[in-house]
């Protein structure tokens, strides 16, 4: 099965027959222009059809179906991967793109197939889509696209509120003043998305999740880290004690998630920090 290619406004590269990919392996641009024409009223020639996939580049020198995408342009300039992640879902620019099959039967006078819906309306039933993104991933989505590596200016940007952004910006000048780590970008599936980690010689100290509104940080406390902890648990904010304490405890330690949205939490990742190894 190929791998899911997600638009920004929620279309499925990896099922459209535009898609350069599929037009490389199986090209149905024929299929697709008299499918278009017939259901959505698009004028194309097969030989006008041909799209590098709207998340290949960040850039406006590709080629795309649509290339004056307003929706694409609006995602990129906010630093998010799809419209599920934005405050307006839906808005006025995006349900120009919407497409709900229940709404094509209501409004098409032909009767639409089942190959019909497979070729030409599922790769592009983008609302429910985004809505079930929208729905799983909360308020606090993260990065997950593992074909879109963002830069540490776009995860800032992704963050999004001033009051977090400032936080992350402390916490890295923090750990860059005060300890000699190594930085990497890196992908952690589709369950934890894009990171930032911090590692000593090969060993990861700590690593730092973009959020929206919000980033995680995730220390792993082995045993002797937990009999430190003890140590300094009554400097702990009262909400961090009690996550700590309810954190589940592995052979290898305890996992501690730890979201910052307020200084608070921000002081409590550094001292939890000094747990696990002493600043300089």
């Amino acid at each position: 099965m190929a791998e899911e290619v997600l638009t920004r406004c929620g279309y499925r590269c990896d099922l459209c027959h535009a898609y350069k990919d599929n037009i490389e392996q199986d090209d149905q641009r024929e299929l697709l222009s008299e499918g278009w024409n017939r259901i959505f009223g698009i004028q194309l020639t097969a030989e006008q059809i041909y799209c590098d996939g709207c998340i290949s580049s960040n850039s406006d020198d590709i080629t795309l179906v649509d290339a004056g995408c307003k929706v694409r342009s609006c995602v990129i300039g906010k630093a998010y991967e799809n419209c599920s992640q934005c405050d307006d879902f839906a808005c006025d620019l995006l349900n120009d793109r919407i497409v709900k099959y229940d709404d094509l039967v209501e409004n098409t006078k032909n009767k639409i197939s089942r190959s019909d819906r497979k070729n030409f309306i599922k790769p592009y039933e983008n609302y429910d889509r985004l809505l079930e993104l929208r729905e799983k991933n909360g308020i606090h989505s993260r990065m997950y696209n593992k074909l879109l590596t963002p830069t540490f200016a776009d995860m800032r940007k992704f963050i999004e509120t001033q009051e977090v952004i400032s936080l992350w910006e402390l916490l890295h000048k923090y750990l860059s003043k005060h300890y000699n780590f190594q930085q990497e970008i890196k992908y952690g599936g589709k369950k934890y998305g894009w990171y930032i980690n911090y590692k000593a010689g090969s060993r990861s100290i700590l690593s730092i999740h973009p959020e929206r509104k919000a980033f995680m940080m995730l220390l792993v406390f082995g045993h002797k880290e937990l009999e430190k902890y003890v140590e300094v648990e009554e400097s702990i904010s009262s909400a961090t004690a009690t996550l700590i304490e309810n954190t589940k405890k592995y052979h290898d330690g305890k996992w501690i998630w730890l979201r910052v949205t307020k200084v608070e939490q921000y002081e409590d990742c550094i001292k939890l920090l000094a747990v696990k190894r002493s600043p300089r």
